[in-house]
């Protein structure tokens, strides 16, 4: 597997700089993202996850549900193409369970160690629209949506009540939490 297999997803992105900015952070993930399964017990995820490569499985069920869920919720444009982002690189920092040196912590704080993967906000400032505040802004949103994607299991340093959530960081936990579910099959399942 390699970052190709994202590429239907991350063209979904419809304002390129934001797009460009998805790929260049792909540049930065480990290689065993694109190999790791999305389980190790198989016990929080279907069985097309749960298989070498399950992990970008995962990943294109939640990007596929998230941008269902935009399109119910009425959440456009920038809106959507953050949400989208984030769905492509929420779990870039969730270690294989079969490494030798993982810890439970390496799990819980996976959405927190993600932002040492993310390419510069620089990129972000690519385009003439976009300013210093636009591109901080932006990069924000993206990286909120990505640290609070586990919902009720987010961890304790970081965690904010469900009810506080912005539309957009709701919408990524709910596209992860239902790319989970064992018994729904989706369109992406066998690519």
């Amino acid at each position: 597997m390699n970052k190709v297999v994202l590429e239907k997803e991350i063209n979904l992105i419809q304002d390129s700089t934001i797009r460009e900015w998805t790929r260049a952070t792909l540049n930065n993930v480990p290689d065993y993202f694109f190999t790791a399964q999305a389980s190790s017990t198989g016990k929080y995820h279907p069985a097309c996850t749960n298989k070498e490569g399950g992990l970008i499985v995962h990943v294109k069920r939640a990007v596929y549900i998230a941008n269902r869920l935009c399109e119910g919720w009425g959440i456009f444009k920038l809106d959507r193409d953050i949400v989208l982002s984030a769905m492509i690189l929420h779990d870039i920092a969730k270690t294989p369970h079969n490494d030798p040196n993982y810890t439970y912590a390496d799990f819980e704080n996976h959405p927190i160690n993600a932002q040492k993967y993310l390419a510069s906000k620089e990129l972000l400032k690519q385009s003439d629209d976009y300013d210093d505040t636009f591109a901080e802004e932006r990069f924000c949103k993206i990286l909120n949506c990505i640290r609070y994607h586990m919902g009720r299991w987010t961890p304790a340093s970081i965690k904010k009540e469900i009810k506080d959530y912005s539309l957009m960081e709701l919408c990524v936990y709910t596209a992860d939490y239902i790319a989970t579910t064992k018994d729904l099959v989706t369109p992406v399942d066998n690519e």
